[in-house]
């Protein structure tokens, strides 16, 4: 590990942190097997780089979609219900940050469960806000990766970032790309990496970028959000990686390159990010 930099900056608080969910009535009602052909179209519905895959990383999002939205633990909210879309949406998603990882679906193993709320959480009791800094204030959520226990998602936010991806936000990327951050224990927004040269690198162009941003004061595609600790940093450039490649590419092309070489995609390629959209059929 690093001693400085990026990894130096170490953040808890999301590992541990957790939505008082204990306490909700939530359904476990069995779900319905999807069958190949169910997901291949709902895949395409709400997957809004579907255009811009091959045809085996078609097949490849496709059975990945379908393992996960058949073997995930589903469960709703208060009252909120859990329909096919709903399924297909989030782990089409998920799915698609993990094509090109050599574990795949293995990276996802320790995710306890999916729990879906119809619309915006309000945490309550104390919660880390980073930097050793902590609240009991009320604090509104749509969505929370929770270490070796469930993802948290509010429907209405999956939904609208899913049809307009073009604004740069998607709370699935970011609440998934919080669990593959938390696969080597750390939660400090630097996943496992293969070997020491791509860990300097990674620790010196993502330091080196956060600085930056932390300083900006030219309009960035990158929202605030990420300034908040390296966790969040990672989560939220993963997010404007596949949503908006070619302004992530154009502003910070070393950013956009380390990306490129964890994940193994180039989302950018032979796609013009806005004429991107998703059609409801």
């Amino acid at each position: 590990q690093a001693e400085d930099g990026i990894r130096d900056d170490l953040v808890t608080g999301v590992q541990t942190c957790a939505l008082p969910i204990l306490g909700l009535f939530r359904s476990r009602r069995q779900v319905p097997t999807l069958s190949a052909e169910r997901v291949a179209l709902l895949t395409m519905r709400w997957c809004p780089w579907w255009l811009g895959l091959d045809h085996h990383e078609r097949q490849l999002l496709i059975g990945y979609t379908g393992d996960l939205a058949n073997s995930l633990r589903w469960e709703a909210a208060k009252g909120f219900r859990i329909t096919d879309d709903v399924r297909v949406a989030v782990s089409s998603h998920a799915a698609l940050l993990v094509l090109g990882l050599d574990d795949g679906l293995a990276n996802y193993a320790d995710v306890t469960s999916v729990i879906v709320h119809a619309s915006t959480i309000v945490r309550t009791g104390q919660h880390h806000l980073g930097d050793g800094l902590y609240s009991d204030a009320a604090d509104p959520l749509i969505g929370e990766a929770i270490h070796r226990g469930p993802v948290v998602l509010a429907w209405d936010a999956v939904a609208d970032q899913a049809l307009r991806p073009q604004r740069g936000e998607n709370v699935v990327l970011h609440e998934f790309a919080h669990r593959l951050d938390m696969l080597d224990g750390l939660t400090d927004g630097t996943p496992p990496l293969p070997d020491d040269d791509a860990l300097a690198r990674w620790v010196d162009v993502c330091t080196a970028s956060l600085a930056r941003l932390r300083s900006y004061e030219e309009p960035s595609c990158i929202r605030s959000y990420a300034t908040t600790n390296p966790a969040e940093f990672f989560a939220v450039v993963t997010e404007v990686f596949f949503t908006r490649p070619h302004a992530l590419l154009e502003e910070d092309p070393n950013l956009y390159g380390v990306l490129r070489d964890y994940y193994r995609r180039d989302p950018g390629r032979g796609r013009d990010e806005t004429t991107v959209s998703v059609v409801l059929t």
